[in-house]
């Protein structure tokens, strides 16, 4: 394991580039971007509020993140992109639909009038999906509905069909969106589609994670302590897995499909046979609890994100 260090506080978002590259945001207001192998911090961007979630597109050397709603006069939270170089050190900023001014311009002007917890690429890029939070009765988070953009045409957008969205994520190839919502996962063919293709009862008010399996119908769902392992294509009966956590925060499987890796609170990182459902191994890295975790495009390396750092692991699978 080797820390990542430069976060001043909780790390809630991390996501790896196509190159290798390693992105991660926090409630310091930062999104960090790392050459993970050699563990050093290359660029800091000042995000202006926390940051809670943050995407890599699969075809471009492009980030967005976004994080806490900016208050009371504000339509929508603000979802920021950065254009990264190929030389990193030569970092540059562009607003892809008017001419960027000094600082930092909010990527979309229409979205989620809610803080956004969840963004996620399509595999060919060029969508690019949102989903907020809301906190509801006795301090429980509530879905605060999605939305979709095409990164190359800024009157192309528009909401999900799921208007209590609370996490989402692409499919790794075509357009299948996987949403939570209101105790519900559902599965659509594209963002646009009014109907899901498949969708799941959950015994749980909100999820907090979904990840699909690379190279299988197989899709996994974070439901309060357990993991559901789900059919995204045809509907089938769920396999149900009890976690060691509490809470499961986030899901991830490395591009050959070969495991699914979870974390959670109130700590650590577990790793599953994605076709028994089997437990396979337990790690505590000294995170904290968990919020996020990704693994490198070559399917060696996982990074975790917790409440005290971030750090990369080079795993054996």
């Amino acid at each position: 394991m080797r820390p990542l260090v430069g976060h001043t506080k909780d790390v809630r978002a991390v996501a790896y580039c196509p190159d290798g590259r390693l992105v991660s945001g926090g409630s310091d207001r930062t999104v960090r971007i790392w050459d993970a192998p050699a563990g050093a911090c290359v660029r800091t961007i000042k995000a202006g509020t926390p940051v809670y979630a943050v995407a890599a597109s699969p075809t471009d050397p492009v980030i967005a993140f976004a994080g806490r709603h900016p208050g009371a006069t504000a339509r929508a939270t603000p979802i920021q992109t950065f254009r990264l170089a190929d030389d990193v050190a030569d970092y540059t900023f562009r607003c892809p639909y008017r001419p960027a001014p000094p600082g930092y311009e909010p990527y979309y002007p229409t979205g989620i009038p809610r803080s956004v917890w969840s963004l996620s690429y399509s595999a060919d890029g060029r969508t690019l999906a949102a989903a907020g939070r809301v906190m509801g009765g006795g301090g429980v988070p509530n879905g605060g509905g999605g939305h979709w953009f095409r990164t190359a045409d800024a009157s192309a957008h528009g909401p999900l069909a799921a208007d209590r969205a609370f996490a989402l994520g692409f499919a790794p190839a075509g357009d299948g969106l996987a949403v939570t919502g209101d105790a519900t996962v559902a599965f659509y063919a594209d963002p646009q589609s009014p109907e899901p293709v498949v969708a799941y009862p959950l015994q749980s008010q909100w999820a907090a994670a979904v990840a699909f399996v690379p190279g299988a119908p197989t899709a996994v769902v974070g439901v309060n302590s357990a993991l559901y392992f789900v059919n995204a294509t045809a509907k089938q009966k769920p396999r149900k897995v009890k976690t060691g956590f509490r809470t499961v925060m986030a899901i991830a499987a490395p591009p050959d499909g070969r495991a699914v890796i979870v974390g959670g609170r109130p700590a650590g990182v577990e790793v599953y046979d994605p076709e028994t459902g089997g437990l396979a191994v337990r790690y505590d890295f000294g995170l904290g609890g968990v919020n996020a975790v990704a693994v490198a495009p070559d399917g060696l390396t996982f990074a975790v994100a917790g409440d005290d750092g971030l750090a990369v692991y080079d795993w054996d699978g």
